[in-house]
């Protein structure tokens, strides 16, 4: 496993963050961040999408919505940049249910790993919550918090800082270039 992977959180990173996205409709991208994945993908970086979410565990909608929210997710970023999402990886479960696949524990890292090729000790880890970050850590990647989404007020209760802070996605895609560039 050498491949590099850039894994996304989704809500608050690259679409606006609404809480418990139940209805494909609404569905907003931010500004640039299209164009970001778009970047991820000239570089031939597999990008995994990894979100947690606890509606279903908690009945507020089910799979097939979820589903439903991804499928658009895939079109919208096409139609904007030509871009797309290698993979889509998301925990279903209540924080209460304690499983192995919610951020920031690693199931849904080391399943992309396993599937994909991807070693997370060389990859980048992209999110606006504390969750995000640790997950990375836990991985032993490089992570970026961005400033959308939670982003900023997540900043300031962080005991542990990431590799770098972003204004957004588009922004933290910029430093991965670079970061990847430098080797």
């Amino acid at each position: 496993m050498n491949k590099i992977g850039v894994f996304l959180d989704r809500d608050g990173t690259l679409n606006l963050e609404k809480e418990y996205l139940s209805d494909p409709a609404g569905l907003e991208l931010y500004p640039g961040a299209a164009k970001a994945v778009k970047e991820l993908n000239k570089l031939k970086l597999p990008v995994i999408l990894v979100t947690n979410q606890s509606g279903i565990g908690r009945k507020m909608f089910t799979e097939k919505t979820l589903l439903k929210i991804h499928q658009k997710l895939a079109k919208m970023l096409d139609i904007e940049a030509g871009a797309r999402l290698d993979a889509f990886y998301f925990c279903p479960h209540s924080p209460e249910e304690k499983c192995r696949c919610r951020k920031p524990k690693l199931g849904m890292v080391e399943k992309a790993a396993s599937e994909m090729d991807i070693n997370p000790k060389v990859s980048y880890f992209v999110g606006d919550k504390i969750a995000d970050i640790k997950l990375g850590k836990n991985a032993g990647g490089k992570t970026i918090l961005v400033q959308t989404g939670y982003g900023k007020e997540e900043e300031n209760k962080m005991k542990e800082k990431p590799d770098h802070i972003a204004k957004n996605l588009l922004a933290a895609v910029k430093w991965i270039k670079k970061d990847v560039a430098a080797g």
